[in-house]
């Protein structure tokens, strides 16, 4: 049972080889979206599952009685029919899984419009493939209304994609006209960006005097939170945006194109980084980090690199880890130590942005 006291839905565990070192965030992203896993395998193949892995799911079917198999990489559309089709079992994949996250924080239009976007574009593939099945008469009855019924589903989301596309695009023009008035008003855009956990939402709390909800779960913040406030005479506009992910799938861009467009036309951005994690692990987040600034045109725009959580570590391991960073990633200008628990650090971070915010001249 979770927090609120109601069943979580039961789950199997599918982890394929390009996620092997990705267990806990895929444990976490399961338990967040209402799943309890009751059982796991790892995967050596890639995007097509075998008749072997199809018989251990059978057999794991038999004692721990999961209604869902979570496939945690991607996988073929081919396959989520064979498999859904020989276990009489639901199959979500990552990107599905991580949709089902969204969908229950979605708390705007624009976004539930987005996600609905994203499962369309994700899931068209898997219909076609039901389609092309029905034809040679493998549609198994569980799975859907039979051949006629699929295909006329499949005309219907089609449709529905180009209303959605229509609609997304009359609501950010008037979000891009509100993200102007701003600059317009000589306020700096600071988005504040970084991986799950490592304290985004504390950071924008203790700079902007908010009380926002913060937690060790994913994707506590969905949606940007705004705050302005003023600093040495210039106007300060933070927003604290939706933690990244790693491998982040092309159709989670998109979805979330709103939350994303902050960081797209923002003045400076604050990449926060969990100093307490492996120097594996942190390398690791900046490259998959600043591999999504650049499919959103943002990596050329002044970043200040901040190491979060030193409280919890000792000082010559901030330094240890601070200097590999800085070797590894010779592009990296800036890097700030600090504590967002005990407002270590604050003012340095914020003087930064101030003799940043100068240089590009940005304020009125």
């Amino acid at each position: 049972m979770d927090f609120y006291g109601n069943n979580k839905k039961k789950a199997f565990l599918i982890l394929s080889s390009k996620f092997y070192e990705h267990f806990d965030e895929a444990i976490i992203l399961a338990e967040t979206a209402g799943y309890e896993i009751v059982g796991f395998k790892k995967f050596r193949g890639g995007r097509r599952i075998t008749d072997n892995l199809i018989e251990i799911i059978k057999n794991s079917k038999k004692d721990l009685e999961f209604d869902t198999v979570i496939y945690y990489g991607d996988i073929e559309p081919s396959s989520v029919f064979k498999l859904e089709k020989e276990t009489k079992i639901r199959v979500l994949d990552r990107v599905q899984l991580i949709l089902e996250i969204f969908a229950q924080h979605a708390g705007s239009k624009e976004a539930l419009l987005q996600i609905e976007m994203a499962r369309i574009k994700h899931d068209l593939p898997i219909i076609r493939e039901y389609i092309r099945r029905t034809k040679l008469g493998e549609l198994a009855g569980f799975l859907g209304p039979g051949k006629y019924g699929i295909d006329t589903y499949k005309k219907q989301l089609t449709s529905r994609l180009a209303k959605i596309k229509e609609e997304l695009e009359q609501l950010r023009k008037t979000e891009q006209e509100r993200l102007m008035r701003r600059k317009e008003l000589g306020m700096i855009s600071i988005p504040i960006v970084g991986y799950a956990s490592a304290g985004k939402t504390s950071l924008f709390n203790l700079i902007t005097g908010e009380s926002k909800p913060v937690g060790p779960e994913y994707f506590t913040t969905l949606f940007p939170k705004h705050k302005m406030i003023k600093y040495d005479g210039l106007k300060l506009a933070f927003a604290d945006t939706v933690g990244f992910i790693r491998d982040v799938p092309p159709e989670v861009i998109e979805a979330f194109y709103s939350t994303l467009e902050e960081v797209t036309i923002s003045d400076i951005i604050v990449f926060v980084i969990d100093i307490t994690e492996s120097e594996k692990d942190i390398k690791e987040k900046i490259l998959a980090g600043t591999d999504i600034l650049k499919k959103l045109n943002a990596i050329n725009k002044p970043i200040v690199f901040v190491l979060n959580k030193i409280d919890e570590i000792k000082s010559d391991e901030i330094s240890n880890k601070t200097e590999s960073i800085k070797k590894s990633f010779p592009f990296i200008n800036k890097i700030i130590p600090i504590s967002a628990k005990k407002n270590i650090g604050i003012d340095e971070l914020l003087k930064e942005i101030i003799g940043i915010s100068r240089k590009i001249k940005v304020y009125v």
